[in-house]
């Protein structure tokens, strides 16, 4: 039996006992399938919430693969293309402009000037080797 069906079945039962909820007892096993029903409503609407953001998890999943098609079409591109993506290769520098903090890898530095994306001041810099 999954819960839903116990469930019922436990209201069935409290049902078909005719309680008034004049005693304790009586008392304690309405309150306590009170309780249950309430619970299960609770976690209906959680379910379906749920399955709600499923579904729009599922679209925002579909919409990046055919963003994904449009934009590298049906090659996708391989890291070994852009070659190494190691910490040593990664540089980051500060924007006098607007003191953003750019990250550049060694291909921009050797470019010897980036433009800021956030404020668009070019910066310009020499790269000393050791």
């Amino acid at each position: 039996m999954i819960p839903n069906e116990k469930l019922a079945y436990l209201n069935g039962l409290i049902k078909g006992m005719n309680l008034t909820g004049k005693s304790d007892e009586e008392k304690l096993f309405l309150a306590i399938t009170g309780a249950l029903n309430e619970m299960n409503d609770i976690i209906e609407s959680y379910d379906d919430a749920f399955d709600g953001m499923t579904e729009v998890l599922a679209d925002i999943e579909e919409s990046v693969y055919e963003l994904e098609d449009e934009v590298f079409g049906e090659e996708k591109p391989d890291i070994d293309d852009y070659g190494s993506l190691d910490d040593d290769d990664i540089y980051d520098i500060t924007c006098s402009g607007c003191d953003n903090i750019i990250t550049v890898d060694y291909d921009a530095l050797d470019d010897g000037s980036v433009t800021c994306p956030n404020c668009g001041e070019l910066i310009e810099f020499t790269i000393e080797e050791d």
